[in-house]
């Protein structure tokens, strides 16, 4: 346990004194509720407001990118060479792909979590009363992210693919889920398709808790992402080869 809480350590330490992710993790979201919200806030009430609702979806939208740090953090090579001991350290391989899915995870939720309070602040975005309940969803998300991330890199065994794929899907996934515009704009066959999505009932369960204080979907949305980011933590352990790593 002292051996992994020290990779972890270390793999979030990482991830700070790294100038370039830190500005991306702290501007992108920022920077896109702003430009975003702006340009489309004709479009909305003055009762629910453009930063009202890309205030919500485009902070699950940054979450998704939690993969693209994880896969960064797992395959860059100035952070690949520190590894080489634990790869050859006795019942220690296993907690390389968990210690950078969970520093990946804490690095983005804290920072995320600063940029939510600050255009919370500077842009009278409404998160209702029920923050805890609407931030363990947001939680969830990130954990789910930041495992896939982990696995991509594991399955291609090379960040610069895995980056790739991770953006196609990432992008396919908030379009169709109505993060970058409501679903109903793109007509009913559209709306349809995005109920079914699952990303889609965990933004319902963010406006529902919200606007409602509750929501009926909320334990089966971060419940739910829990079990992805599970289900790909462990195949992230079987596909995990040290020799590949290396």
């Amino acid at each position: 346990m002292y051996q992994l809480t020290k990779m972890i350590q270390r793999d979030f330490l990482n991830l700070l004194i790294n100038p370039t992710w830190l500005f991306f993790c702290l501007m992108f979201p920022f920077l896109l509720i702003t430009i975003v919200s702006f340009m489309t806030q004709g479009m909305y009430s003055d009762s629910f407001t453009s930063y009202d609702y890309y205030g919500v979806t485009l902070m699950f939208y940054s979450a998704l990118y939690s993969g693209t740090f994880a896969a960064n953090s797992f395959m860059e090579e100035r952070i690949k060479q520190a590894n080489l001991r634990g790869i050859y350290a006795p019942n220690c391989e296993w907690k390389i792909p968990f210690s950078k899915t969970i520093a990946t995870f804490l690095y983005t939720l804290i920072i995320y979590s600063f940029v939510a309070v600050l255009v919370s602040i500077l842009f009278s975005i409404n998160y209702g009363s029920a923050l805890f309940p609407l931030w363990l969803l947001f939680v969830g998300v990130n954990l789910a992210s930041s495992s896939f991330g982990v696995f991509m890199c594991c399955l291609f065994k090379s960040e610069g693919v895995a980056n790739q794929i991770l953006s196609i899907l990432t992008n396919i996934v908030a379009i169709t889920a109505g993060l970058l515009f409501p679903a109903a704009a793109m007509g009913s066959l559209f709306s349809k398709v995005s109920q079914w999505m699952p990303l889609s009932k965990v933004i319902q369960a963010a406006f529902e808790l919200i606007y409602d204080s509750h929501s009926q979907y909320f334990l089966l949305a971060f419940a739910g992402s829990l079990l992805v980011a599970l289900i790909f933590s462990l195949l992230s352990q079987l596909l995990f080869k040290g020799e590949a790593y290396v």
